[in-house]
């Protein structure tokens, strides 16, 4: 996609994640933070994958002098999730709906961002 981009001269958007910080040893975490990855860890293939795409996404950019963008995007809820997708929100609604104690994995002093669907996704019907 991003030698698509630059033949035609357009601009890139890569959606990438909070999952390029690994296990991140700052919180909240920062632009600016490179993270702390386990390069073999049991998610290590989704954390690699996501820090090369936003690695050639910046190559193109210095190299090809492409205009991209690089969203990081954390937990986005809303409606039409799918309730068994093992996300923690789903989970959560699931469970309150079961009448069922809500699961909090570790320790319970996690924290997470969350951000609902339409405060990413820009409505070009309402200019949103």
């Amino acid at each position: 996609m991003l030698g698509l981009a630059k033949r035609i001269g357009a601009r890139f958007l890569l959606t990438s994640t909070s999952e390029v910080y690994g296990d991140p040893l700052q919180h909240p975490q920062v632009e600016t933070y490179w993270g702390n990855v386990n390069p073999i860890g049991v998610r290590s293939c989704y954390d690699e994958g996501k820090r090369t795409a936003e690695t050639l996404t910046m190559d193109y950019h210095r190299g090809a002098n492409l205009e991209v963008r690089i969203a990081r995007i954390f937990n986005t809820y809303g409606p039409r999730m799918c309730i068994d997708d093992g996300r923690v929100v789903s989970n959560f609604v699931a469970q309150a709906l079961r009448k069922e104690p809500l699961t909090v994995y570790g320790d319970g002093k996690q924290t997470r961002s969350f951000q609902y669907v339409s405060d990413l996704v820009v409505d070009e019907a309402d200019g949103r």
